[in-house]
């Protein structure tokens, strides 16, 4: 009798690591829906203060007003050579400068949400964007053009929140683009194909040469989080599985087989808990 219940007490704890697993799995799941939710956010480092003679949406790309101190206005092909920026609202800013309601704040640093367009075509992540003869909206860069920084994110005419409008070149023919927002890591400079990986930093680099292509920052970021709390659970499970196993069958060894039982399951389920750990890692970094 007194063997049955110590059986049963240890089923108990095994099912408590079960359980434990189990929360550990969807506590993985939702740290890659969070990941992806931040896409549309913006991360600038420091925003500076600047006036503006015309009214600049928030994601625009800007550059120095020429005819005044500091004022900004917003940029395209024709005055690339004097890109600053993008406007970001105050908040979007881990320290804004001179805030003031009348005045345009200017991230000259980190991640911000910017306007672009498939003008140049889609843009993927690591791909340089550039200024374009719409003003304050970007595209992808050509080598020589003027860069305002590093794709993070990919941008085609399906993405969330795109708009289509129709224009026309010098001969006429009408070309659909697509205008939307993307988060982009600031670093102005001239285009070169060969410098955009320059722009990437550590974790990119490493993930870019386990996979082969560039990733967002983000999802590098929460693919290595998902990674630390896999191993964490896989260790505990199988330690605790093992460590209760022995200690049981020493204790009661006529109930060995029902403690292997108890063993194989645990056992399977820190199995299940890595392959769900490495898909979701997979469908991150793919």
């Amino acid at each position: 009798m007194i063997g049955i219940i110590i059986i049963n007490m240890r089923r108990l704890r095994h099912l408590r690591l079960l359980l434990l697993s189990i929360i550990t799995v969807l506590t993985v799941l939702g740290l890659s829906t969070a990941g992806a939710s931040t896409a549309g956010a913006s991360l600038a480092n420091i925003s500076h203060s600047y006036h503006s003679s015309k009214s600049i949406v928030n994601g625009s790309i800007v550059g120095l007003d020429p005819k005044k101190t500091d004022y900004v206005q917003a940029a395209s092909t024709k005055d690339g050579s004097r890109l600053l920026g993008v406007a970001v609202a105050s908040n979007d800013s881990l320290l804004a400068v001179d805030a003031t309601a009348d005045t345009i704040q200017v991230a000259t640093s980190g991640i911000v949400t910017t306007l672009v367009s498939t003008l140049n075509g889609n843009i993927n992540v690591g791909d340089q964007v550039a200024v374009s003869p719409f003003t304050g909206v970007g595209m992808k860069a050509l080598p020589g053009a003027h860069v305002i920084g590093l794709a993070q994110t990919s941008f085609t005419g399906k993405s969330d929140g795109a708009t289509t409008q129709e224009i026309a070149n010098k001969d006429g023919k009408k070309t659909k683009v697509a205008i939307g927002y993307i988060r982009l890591t600031i670093a102005v400079g001239t285009g070169n194909i060969s410098s955009s990986e320059a722009m990437l930093n550590s974790l990119q680099k490493i993930a870019k040469a386990l996979t082969g292509r560039t990733i967002s920052t983000v999802r590098v970021v929460v693919a290595l989080l998902v990674a630390l709390v896999g191993l964490a659970t896989l260790v505990t499970l199988i330690y605790a599985a093992i460590y209760g196993s022995i200690i049981s069958v020493g204790r009661n060894p006529l109930a060995k087989y029902a403690i292997f039982r108890t063993l194989s399951s645990v056992l399977a389920m820190a199995v299940l808990t890595g392959v769900v750990v490495a898909a979701t890692i997979f469908f991150l970094l793919r």
